[in-house]
């Protein structure tokens, strides 16, 4: 019993030790200041315009890497060829081919959206593929217009 007696005396000692009834300063607050985190919000890359007497006959994205826009049938005069595009980093390129007519490459920066557009001015219609060549760090959109 006296083992029961010291163990339950130790343990009121211990309670009466954590409750006391002084009051205890305050510790100063501490000013820690640390410079906001940067927030790197993305680029909005937004689809390109429709020009004025033209209409869109192939489109695509916002996507990454590359991408074949499908068989196109371009008309005879001005056409349109434009891809907005931004790379994740550094400078990424970014080809477009329209087979049966030509391939245009395009440089995609990481600090702003890059828009391009291409005038085709053809003497016949023609017929081809719209295809996209780049790597999975480039975000882009892009179409084709002919006239209406």
């Amino acid at each position: 019993m006296t083992g029961l007696t010291a163990a339950l005396a130790a343990l009121v000692v211990t309670a009466t030790a954590c409750t006391s009834t002084e009051p205890s300063s305050p510790s100063p607050p501490t000013a820690t200041t640390s410079p906001p985190p940067s927030v790197s919000r993305p680029l909005v890359l937004s689809p390109p315009e429709i020009r004025p007497g033209h209409r869109q006959i192939a489109s695509g994205g916002p996507r990454r890497g590359g991408w074949d826009l499908g068989a196109v049938q371009l008309a005879k005069g001005t056409s349109w060829v434009n891809v907005n595009c931004v790379s994740d980093t550094g400078t990424g390129r970014l080809t477009l081919t329209v087979d049966t007519v030509g391939e245009f490459t395009v440089d995609c920066p990481s600090t702003e959206v890059r828009i391009n557009v291409n005038q085709l001015n053809l003497a016949e219609g023609r017929k081809g593929r719209f295809h996209i060549e780049t790597s999975q760090a480039v975000r882009w959109t892009a179409d084709i217009q002919v006239p209406d």
